[in-house]
């Protein structure tokens, strides 16, 4: 893995990405398609938890959709740089649904906890307007920095009532998956391009963070 490999975040690399894997036999599959993942014998689980970025999130969806792959985005309700209630904001998150892409809730119990109010009640909310927003019923969750609130699953009661069925650090995921993210712009055990094109992992599970990719410079998005 040379250092241009490994940190290479823009779009056209994410594209050429994709362009291999597919020549190399990998079938893509959103989250809640896990259990076909499973079964097949090479596949690739495609996660982007959109903290912030919206538009690079909606642009990584239409690169996506133009090689017949389809993924899960995870939405946020306090970012600062978008908002679901927003209408143009809506409309994106709407066609990246458009798209046969998966859309699920970055939930943030935190966020209730600070302001004195019942985080249960607060998702609830947030997974029915999603909800409506996309005519879809949300099914599947990822929490927003699960190593800084040590959170990563929602109480199977909760979860249950909110008819939630796919939460996205189950061991499902990890124990049939290799599991790359970009967290803080680094990848950890090996770049995407790198696994993809070894193939010794035949099942990866790709976390993105949109707010780490762009067209010519990293400084567009911040």
């Amino acid at each position: 893995m040379d250092y241009v490999e490994k940190d290479d975040f823009s779009l056209d690399h994410y594209k050429k990405c994709l362009s291999s894997a597919i020549e190399k036999k990998y079938r893509f599959f959103k989250v809640s398609d896990v259990d076909l993942a499973i079964k097949n014998r090479m596949s690739i689980i495609m996660r982007h938890d959109v903290d912030t970025q919206l538009d690079i999130a909606l642009e990584m969806a239409e690169i996506e959709y133009l090689q017949n792959i389809a993924s899960t985005f995870f939405i946020r309700f306090h970012s600062h740089s978008y908002n679901p209630m927003c209408l143009k904001d809506a409309y994106k998150i709407k066609k990246i649904g458009e798209m046969g892409h998966e859309i699920g809730l970055h939930y943030e119990l935190d966020f209730y906890s600070i302001l004195d109010s019942d985080p249960k009640d607060g998702i609830r909310m947030e997974i029915n307007l999603l909800s409506e927003i996309i005519g879809k019923k949300i099914i599947s969750v990822a929490p927003h920095e699960p190593t800084r609130t040590g959170v990563k699953h929602l109480e199977e009661k909760l979860s249950e009532n909110l008819g939630i069925k796919y939460q996205a650090y189950d061991k499902l995921f990890f124990n049939n998956f290799k599991y790359i993210s970009d967290s803080s712009c680094r990848w950890r055990d090996g770049s995407m391009n790198y696994h993809i094109e070894n193939g010794r992992s035949k099942k990866l599970y790709i976390l993105t963070h949109p707010y780490w990719w762009f067209k010519n410079s990293p400084i567009e998005n911040y």
